[in-house]
């Protein structure tokens, strides 16, 4: 084989590996990676709820406090 020759094959192979590398890369992620993206969508989903629960409990503070302010003359 002239050098030419073996400059066109190692090209070749270096785009082929890199196709195989693309490929692998995009395709292959390890199941751990797929175990933290579920569980970050569980806790999304849980820090959710704890903010409609606040946003609830902050609602029937207010309430209360109207009530005591308006039963007691408003602190005069």
């Amino acid at each position: 084989m002239n050098p030419g020759r073996i400059k066109e094959w190692l090209v070749l192979l270096g785009i082929v590996g890199g196709v195989i590398m693309w490929f692998a890369t995009m395709y292959g992620l390890p199941p751990r990676v797929d175990k933290l993206e579920t569980t970050v969508g569980t806790m999304q989903k849980q820090i959710d709820r704890n903010d409609v629960k606040t946003d609830i409990i902050l609602d029937d503070v207010k309430e209360i406090k109207s009530f005591l302010l308006t039963r007691h003359g408003g602190g005069k």
